[in-house]
């Protein structure tokens, strides 16, 4: 591995960011065609047109976003690594009946940087070093803390809505107010437009820029030398001597997802709804579809984190803000095609039954073992009774793996040892992290290492200052009135 990647993750002050995958651009092109559509289409179209700049705002992707793409078509992870991976893309396994399952091809979340693969982890030892006893390329000690671009695209088209907004104000609000066409009084609205816009935003920026500041301020700790208290690590999920969980989806025993440490899994319905409703004084009918909650589960079991110096003992269940991205996989079927299952035959009660049914949906959000992980939280010493466990107190006589893999499939060598002491206990053993919050930090546990976390948030002028302007500009077309 690289021992220390030389790409610079300081965006400066502007970056115009443009989407990075073709769902993205197709999305774009519709609001500007709604934007040009509004223009000459729609009597006063042009606020249509300028609300749309917040649509396209939120469409917009950091930079780091599109750059950390980019590094991951460049850099395949290992083939064991692979091997635990799910088929990306979409499963048609029953066409007639509707019967798919969809694994996202693109994930954020992912490592961008090679990782370990389990066959260079030493599990007889979890806590230990890795044979390498190299720190992870990803790890933000070797690469250091990436900086957003101080204005982006989203802050662009911010500024953009705020400046139409303010001029549309200050040329109309005087014409509007002595004008006897009532359709021109639109134009009263804008700084109440204005002003909600920017309080919205100002309230979700400062959620936003607070979890920011945390994860940027704070220093990422390494395993082997963490203290006691309040620490911030990054590493990769590995199992403890009781491995993670295959997960039976709904208890379905073809929808399984193995080697997961938490989880989260939702089954939703798709229905179609008549109503009557009343338009122009008479009773009209209309038919709408919408998904609605059935039922959900979700579990965890503790977890070592990992970061190539050593391990940490992780309990999830103890963390109350846990993000593990996008979903692992989801699967679709018509409610014709549930009807036939065999499973849903002889477990007919479970099946949501009423209503006019279109489709039925199941969804998984996981940490996996192998993902990278992002944990802030409290380290606090072992109980007594667990440092009796396996690899936590023990003084054992271990044979030094070997750092090469063979042709003949065994990974342990005899050509060049580690000089990893695998026979002496490690502190770091003896310490776990829980989610308990501190006054300033809030525990959180999020899949990802903080390189891919940090990447989808903006600077603090985009959360923060813009959306304040944006309110002061507001209450000054009032002002105007």
């Amino acid at each position: 591995m690289d021992p220390k990647p030389q790409v610079e993750f300081d965006q400066g002050f502007f970056k115009f960011t443009v989407p990075y995958t073709w769902q993205g651009w197709v999305w774009w092109v519709i609001i500007i065609g709604v934007m040009i559509g509004a223009l000459f289409f729609q009597p006063q179209g042009y606020i249509i047109s300028l609300c749309m700049f917040i649509v396209l705002a939120m469409l917009s992707p950091t930079g780091l976003e599109s750059k950390l793409h980019a590094m991951r078509k460049k850099n395949p992870q290992p083939e064991d690594l692979e091997a635990q991976a799910l088929i990306s893309g979409t499963t048609v396994e029953d066409w007639f009946y509707g019967k798919k399952s969809y694994v996202p091809t693109s994930d954020p979340n992912s490592w961008v940087y090679p990782a370990p693969g389990p066959k260079s982890w030493y599990l007889p030892r979890p806590y230990h070093p890795d044979p390498s006893n190299e720190l992870l390329p990803e790890h933000p000690t070797k690469i250091g803390t990436p900086k957003p671009a101080v204005i982006s695209s989203y802050g662009l088209f911010l500024l953009i809505f705020l400046t139409g907004m303010s001029s549309l104000a200050y040329l109309g609000v005087a014409s509007a107010q002595s004008s006897v066409d009532s359709s021109d009084d639109r134009l009263l609205l804008l700084p109440y437009i204005t002003i909600g816009v920017g309080v919205i935003w100002m309230v979700l920026g400062y959620f936003a820029q607070r979890q920011q500041s945390v994860m940027m301020d704070t220093s990422t700790a390494l395993a082997r030398s963490v203290a006691v208290g309040s620490g911030e690590l990054v590493g990769q999920v590995r199992p403890t001597f009781s491995g993670g969980i295959d997960v039976l989806v709904d208890h379905h025993p073809m929808r399984m997802v193995p080697g997961c440490v938490a989880y989260r899994w939702e089954y939703e319905v798709e229905i179609r709804e008549t109503k009557v409703v009343m338009r122009n004084g008479k009773p009209r009918r209309r038919t709408q579809n919408r998904w609605i909650d059935v039922r959900s589960n979700e579990r965890s079991v503790p977890f070592i984190l990992h970061d190539g110096t050593g391990g940490i003992y992780v309990r999830p269940s103890t963390f109350e803000r846990q993000d593990f991205g996008g979903f692992v996989k989801q699967w679709t079927t018509t409610h014709r095609q549930s009807l036939s299952d065999g499973y849903w035959r002889l477990q007919h009660g479970r099946l949501y039954n009423g209503g006019n049914i279109l489709r039925h949906r199941w969804t998984i959000h996981a940490l996996r073992i192998g993902d990278p992980v992002y944990a802030l939280g409290m380290v606090k010493p072992r109980p007594s009774e667990e440092l009796e466990w396996p690899g936590v107190n023990d003084v054992v006589d271990f044979e030094p793996p070997s750092l090469e893999g063979n042709d003949d499939g065994t990974f342990w060598s005899q050509e060049e040892k580690s000089k990893v002491n695998y026979n002496l206990p490690v502190s770091n053993a003896r310490l776990h992290m829980v989610g308990t919050d501190t006054p300033g930090m809030p525990a959180m546990l999020k899949r990802g290492t903080e390189l891919a976390n940090i990447a989808r948030l903006r600077s603090r002028s985009e959360l923060m200052f813009i959306p304040f302007l944006t309110a002061v500009a507001g209450c000054f077309m009032l002002l105007w009135l």
